[in-house]
């Protein structure tokens, strides 16, 4: 069990719960984050992670910490948290351009801020602990995701939307849908959506709109191993409506099926269990002992 003298942030390494209120995280979301699935000091996927944040931050032209360097901090936050981190985990890495005067430009010379922090999260919430595709219900949300086609796709900081859009629903629901302002399906408040028509899969175009999630990539990458076509292009709610199956995904929950849509009741999941048992097969081959 976690005690008061058991730190579970580090900032720059160090044990603390403040941050200064000049750093442009707090001022304009300057920065970008990683959730990553923990369980038994193990990483889930953390290599495919630490290349998305990389790549991103070189994108935004903020400074990536070493991947040493956060594997460090998440041992160091293991072995203080052992109740915790011997159970199922989320780590998140959260890294802000740094401390500014006021005003959008920013120094080329800030120096960035790492933060690593770690939390429990419940074994039934994740398929890649429990082995078990569940499924629910999907809820349509009225808050859009945002065009930009600069943005697209990085997992930074500017969050609000997605905040504003998961406190739409709630139970009996699993997720909530958002489109954009062309009436495309773009992404559930925290989650890559799929759905399949026949023998094809589809996923909504990322190039204006939305989170280009690890596990989405994982997802296509397994389905061409498995000889299943994937097509990658704007959707419309209509069209999602008459696809025969329907799942979301993201790297703390895995996968999960949706079995009713608005009035719509999807009836199979046989490509969704195939791609889950391929997804289960994947693990052994990314999983890090930290």
């Amino acid at each position: 069990m976690k005690t008061e003298n058991q730190p579970s942030t580090l900032i720059n390494g160090i044990a603390a719960d403040y941050l200064s209120v000049d750093d442009r995280s707090i001022q304009y979301g300057d920065g970008l984050f990683e959730t990553v699935l923990a369980d038994k000091q193990q990483l889930f996927f953390w290599q495919q992670h630490y290349q998305r944040l990389h790549i991103s931050a070189k994108k935004l032209n903020i400074s990536c910490p070493e991947k040493k360097q956060l594997e460090d901090d998440i041992k160091k936050l293991m072995a203080s948290n052992a109740g915790v981190a011997n159970n199922p985990a989320a780590i998140k890495i959260i890294v802000t351009r740094g401390t500014s005067q006021r005003g959008y430009a920013f120094d080329k010379r800030t120096h960035t801020n790492r933060i690593v922090s770690i939390s429990p999260i419940a074994r039934n919430y994740s398929s890649l602990l429990t082995n078990t595709l569940t499924s629910g219900k999907l809820f349509l949300c009225e808050q859009q995701a945002s065009i930009n086609e600069n943005l697209a796709g990085l997992k930074h900081l500017n969050r609000l939307e997605n905040v504003l859009a998961r406190n739409e629903w709630n139970k009996p629901y699993i997720e909530g849908l958002m489109v954009n302002a062309n009436q495309h399906v773009i992404e559930g408040s925290m989650s890559n959506i799929f759905a399949v028509d026949g023998k094809y899969l589809f996923t909504p175009d990322l190039m204006q709109s939305g989170v280009a999630g690890i596990m989405r990539d994982i997802i296509i990458q397994l389905a061409a191993d498995s000889d299943i076509e994937t097509v990658i292009r704007d959707i419309t709610v209509d069209q999602l409506l008459e696809m025969d199956e329907v799942f979301i995904c993201n790297s703390l929950m895995g996968m999960k099926s949706i079995n009713q849509f608005l009035n719509t009741s999807y009836k199979q999941s046989t490509i969704s269990q195939e791609l889950f048992q391929a997804l289960l097969a994947k693990l052994k081959d990314n999983v890090q002992v930290i």
